[in-house]
């Protein structure tokens, strides 16, 4: 599948966005429905919907477009 940019009509290629943390990879960026759940360890997302994030970049630009299909 291929997109074109919305804002100069390159050529979109699809990629992800990976969370880093000291250089080491962790995990793939996830779009978590809802507001969030704080608590004093950080945030719950137990019970909640996830779904992974698609990133699409532009080649001639480089704008990013993100989606969460599913």
């Amino acid at each position: 599948m291929s997109k074109s940019c919305g804002k100069c009509g390159g050529r979109m290629d699809q990629g992800i966005l990976l969370e880093l943390k000291d250089g080491n990879q962790k995990a793939i960026t996830e779009w978590v429905e809802g507001a969030p759940d704080k608590k004093w360890w950080g945030l719950s997302i137990r019970g909640k919907r996830r779904l992974t994030v698609e990133s699409w970049r532009c080649g001639r630009c480089g704008y990013l477009e993100s989606y969460a299909p599913g």
